[in-house]
C-alpha cells in the first residue's frame, strides 16, 4: 500500500487550497507533480498515483499516509507540525487516479521525512532561505544563473554578492511554486507561464534565485 503511495506520477489540485496569504501562487489546477514554497518556509507536495479500487479504499490509502507522518512527527524533537497529509482523494478525470498532499513545516521537516521513510517523494534535496544562509549551510554556488526572462547572466560572484535574496536548491522532479518572483535560473529549469519553474529537464539540481 505505502508502495502504491510512493510511486507519484502526476497530481490534480485545487487552487483554495494554496490560497492564503503568503503561499505560493499556483493555477487553478495542475496536472504534473508539483512543489509549492511559502513565504515562512513550508512546504507542500501534491502527488498522484493509481488507484485499484479492488486492492484497498481511499481511507485505506489516507490511514496509511496518516500512520507515515504521525510517525515521523514522533520520531523527531518538537515534530508536531513537522508533517501533515492535506488529504486523500480522488482525481475527477475518470482515470482511476488519487490525489494524495503533504505539507511540512520546512525544508528540514521535508528532507528528513523521506531519509525517515526511505522513499523520494519528488526528490531528496530542498532548501530554502537567503543566499547568506545557503552558503552557511555548505552550498557551493560556483556556476552562473541565467535571468529567467532575458537569459542574461549572473557570475558566481555576483551571486553571491546578492546575499539576502532568497534562493531555493532542489532536485525535485517537479514543476516548483516560489513565495516570490523567479529571477534567474540554474541551467536545464525553464521559467512556465503560470509562474512556475519547470525542473524537470534539468541535470542534476536546480538553483531558483529569486526577486526578494
Amino acid at each position: 500500500m505505502r508502495k502504491r503511495v510512493r510511486l507519484a506520477a502526476w497530481i490534480f489540485l485545487a487552487a483554495s487550497i494554496l490560497s492564503g496569504c503568503g503561499r505560493a501562487k499556483v493555477p487553478d489546477v495542475i496536472t504534473e507533480p508539483a512543489l509549492a514554497i511559502d513565504r515562512d518556509g513550508s512546504v507542500t507536495v501534491y502527488l498522484v498515483g493509481e488507484f485499484d479500487k479492488s486492492y484497498y479504499d481511499l481511507s485505506e490509502l489516507e490511514a496509511a499516509a496518516q500512520q507515515e507522518a504521525a510517525e515521523y512527527r514522533k520520531s523527531v524533537p518538537n515534530g508536531e507540525k513537522a508533517v501533515t497529509v492535506e488529504g486523500v482523494q480522488a482525481v475527477p478525470d475518470g482515470n482511476g487516479r488519487i490525489v494524495l498532499a503533504y505539507r511540512f513545516d520546512g525544508a528540514d521537516s521535508y528532507e528528513g521525512f523521506i531519509k525517515a521513510q526511505e522513499t523520494e517523494l519528488l526528490g531528496d534535496v530542498l532548501f530554502y532561505g537567503t543566499v547568506r544562509d545557503a552558503l552557511s549551510a555548505g552550498y557551493e554556488i560556483n556556476m552562473p544563473l541565467a535571468e529567467a526572462q532575458s537569459g542574461e547572466t549572473l557570475t558566481p560572484e555576483q551571486i553571491r554578492e546578492q546575499s539576502g535574496k532568497h534562493l531555493i536548491v532542489t532536485d525535485a522532479s517537479a514543476v516548483i511554486y516560489c513565495p516570490y518572483g523567479v529571477g534567474y535560473l540554474s541551467e536545464g529549469a525553464v521559467l512556465r507561464e503560470d509562474g512556475g519553474v519547470d525542473g524537470n529537464a534539468a541535470d542534476g539540481v536546480v538553483y531558483i534565485l529569486l526577486k526578494k
